[in-house]
């Protein structure tokens, strides 16, 4: 049939093309070998880095993008210590399976704490990478450059061959020196990264990782992943802290279909459903007596501010001490008194708090 793009448009509807950057994670998975507790070996570069055959760069963080940028940032750390092109890496964050333990994702500490562990990892990768590629061409290391993946030898330009047809779908098998844990692990500190000098791609401005799927609405959230056999649970909170359930009257839930339990430990009280709606009704609709708080909470804001003035600090902690205050202040000519408020802040979410 000679059918025209227009004509089939019509018959069809729609036309969907669907295309994908990357190979399938299959294609590049190189995760090394697991220790004793079950966790990811951070002394195997394979941990940390993938390639594939067509070069592309897969990179394993825990560290998880919470609207700061840091995917793209850990990108470009990785893509400036192995001469790729950021476009080049993907990056998996945040699977416990995959990922070796760097600690939490907190602040905007991960290009401080997490940044170093991959701009060692990376220059490690490439280390090895130059050692493969003087093995297959015949030339020392040191007489090689790379460019986009591709290392060429200096003195002769058709002696060349890609990061892909070095090690593309297979494991690295090296292992690199790893000193600490999590937040405070040190890797590779005998490899000497790239001179921040010669940085072509970190310090500069390149499209986040994470903003068109948000923009979309493709980016996939916790809150949205659906398991056979899951249930839903949502938390019945009390109406003040310091008090604890005394009674819980199960049968004002009983009517509401789907719901499967309620749950109680301890001061927790909480319910299971089948459906998120048959949670969020449940969870409104149980009849809890809750005991009367054992502390009062402030009645106004002024009385909160006399509160945080006044109470005892669980924790005082000096971070620096330098000279003598008191006196340096009693020999001044003319001294200023200032009183500061700094308002009680909360990150809201735009949904509930969620593990699977």
């Amino acid at each position: 049939m000679d059918v025209t793009r227009r004509q089939f448009l019509k018959g069809t509807g729609a036309l969907i093309v669907s295309f994908n950057l990357f190979p399938s994670l299959p294609s590049v998975f190189a995760q090394s070998n697991l220790l004793p507790n079950g966790d990811l070996d951070p002394a195997q570069l394979d941990s940390w880095l993938a390639i594939a055959q067509d070069g592309t760069v897969t990179l394993f963080t825990s560290k998880v993008d919470l609207g700061t940028g840091i995917l793209t940032a850990l990108a470009q750390i990785a893509a400036e210590e192995l001469d790729v092109s950021w476009k080049q890496i993907k990056v998996i964050q945040g699977d416990t399976a995959l990922t070796v333990d760097q600690s939490a994702t907190g602040g905007s500490r991960t290009v401080e704490r997490a940044g170093p562990q991959v701009r060692q990892a990376a220059a490690a990768a490439r280390q090895e990478l130059m050692r493969l590629a003087a093995a297959r061409l015949g030339v020392d290391a040191a007489k090689l450059k790379v460019k986009d993946g591709i290392v060429t030898a200096l003195d002769n330009p058709s002696k060349k061959t890609t990061y892909g047809q070095l090690v593309g779908g297979k494991k690295f098998n090296v292992k690199i020196t790893a000193q600490g844990a999590a937040a405070d692990l040190k890797l590779a500190q005998d490899v000497k990264p790239k001179n921040s000098k010669d940085y072509q791609t970190v310090g500069t401005t390149v499209p986040r990782f994470d903003i068109p799927p948000k923009l979309t609405g493709e980016a996939v959230y916790i809150n949205d992943l659906r398991i056979p056999g899951m249930l839903q649970g949502r938390v019945v909170r009390p109406p003040m802290i310091s008090t604890d359930p005394l009674a819980i009257d199960e049968a004002s839930i009983k009517n509401i279909p789907g719901v499967v339990k309620v749950v109680r430990e301890g001061k927790f009280v909480g319910v299971v459903a089948k459906t998120e709606w048959a949670a969020i009704k449940a969870a409104r609709a149980l009849k809890v007596t809750w005991s009367k708080p054992t502390t009062e909470l402030p009645a106004n804001a002024e009385e909160l501010y006399a509160y945080l003035k006044n109470t005892k600090p669980m924790r005082s902690q000096k971070v620096v001490e330098k000279g003598n205050v008191d006196s340096t202040l009693a020999q001044a000519k003319k001294s200023y008194s200032r009183t500061y408020r700094w308002p009680l802040q909360l990150h809201g979410m735009i949904g509930p708090s969620c593990a699977i």
